[in-house]
C-alpha cells in the first residue's frame, strides 16, 4: 500500500506534491516524501495548477476536492465515494 493514501468514511485521501509548469504531465509515487508527485503543465498562479489537478483526478476517479494545501505544492485531495483498494489499483496499475 502506498503511504500517501488513507481511507476515510466518505472516501480516500491522497497526499500529493505538485510540480507545476511542467513540460510533461502525469503522476508517480515518491518514496522520499511519501507523496504522489503530480506534474501539470499549468502554472501555480491564480489557482491554475489546482484546477488542472482537480480536472485530472476527477477524470480518473470522479468527485474530488483539495482539502488542504490550496496555496502550497503539498496538498491533500479527497476522492469521494471510492474505496482505498480501487484507488491503489488505479495508481499502481
Amino acid at each position: 500500500m502506498l503511504k500517501c493514501i488513507r481511507s476515510r468514511k466518505d472516501g480516500v485521501m491522497i497526499d500529493i506534491r505538485v510540480i507545476p509548469d511542467s513540460k510533461k504531465e502525469g503522476f508517480r509515487y515518491d518514496e522520499g516524501s511519501e507523496r504522489l508527485g503530480v506534474w501539470v503543465s499549468e502554472p501555480a498562479s491564480k489557482g491554475k495548477a489546482n484546477k488542472a489537478i482537480l480536472k485530472k483526478f476527477s477524470k480518473i476517479f470522479g468527485n474530488c476536492e483539495i482539502i488542504s494545501g490550496k496555496s502550497s505544492r503539498r496538498k491533500t485531495i479527497l476522492i469521494k465515494g471510492v474505496c482505498i483498494e480501487e484507488v491503489e489499483r488505479i495508481l499502481e496499475g
